[in-house]
């Protein structure tokens, strides 16, 4: 081949190659672009990774910890009262409370109930007086302890004057007439013990002129 032709030929395909290289270079994908049939990639972090980010931050610390499980609950009314001295002690507050019935409401959580309803009668609370608490059933003290069905009870608010014949409760009923309607509705439980105390009771004492 002559070399006229021969230099032609060379002219040829490095025109071809530099055209090849040029229309590559424009069809090839951005650096961030996605190739064709390739999904896109996110920039951002997956729900999950947020959800379990935020839920680190959120987690109390250990000192938090501590400090929540050794928190004590509120005290009640009752409790304020009995671990205060009874002679400085401001008794209106208890009597708002329910009196005899807050104090027998917590009586696990008293040191002593019974001496602590002791000192709250002797400095003025009453025996008789019903629940004034808008969301209790307004009972007395003794039908309160005839709903608990505690005999101990029952002879304590006897003993301290409790009036075996005064009407109380949501249905304005008699103490023993609410022992036999809490009998007849909780039939599992024996109310014989503090029934046959308020037969006693009534044995004792006159039926008032308001009829039974």
């Amino acid at each position: 081949m002559k070399k006229g032709g021969i230099a032609a030929i060379v002219v040829i395909a490095i025109i071809g190659a530099a055209i090849y290289g040029t229309g590559a270079l424009r069809h090839a994908p951005a650096p961030n672009q996605p190739s064709p049939g390739q999904a896109p990639a996110s920039s951002t972090s997956s729900p999950a990774g947020n959800a379990s980010g935020n839920g680190a931050a959120n987690k109390p610390t250990p000192n938090e910890k501590a400090a929540a499980a050794t928190q004590k609950p509120a005290e009640s009314p009752a409790e304020r009262y009995c671990a205060s001295d009874h002679d400085k002690a401001d008794i209106q507050a208890i009597k708002q409370a329910g009196g005899l019935v807050q104090i027998f409401q917590h009586e696990g959580a008293l040191a002593d109930a019974y001496g602590c309803a002791k000192a709250y009668l002797k400095h003025g609370g009453k025996v008789n007086a019903v629940d004034p608490r808008a969301d209790s059933k307004h009972l007395t003290p003794l039908l309160f302890a005839i709903k608990r069905n505690d005999p101990k009870m029952v002879h304590f608010m006897l003993n301290h004057g409790a009036n075996p014949h005064q009407r109380g409760g949501p249905h304005h009923i008699k103490p023993y007439g609410y022992a036999v309607f809490e009998a007849l509705h909780n039939q599992s439980t024996n109310y014989n013990a503090v029934i046959n105390i308020l037969d006693s009771a009534l044995g004792n004492q006159p039926a008032s002129s308001s009829g039974s």
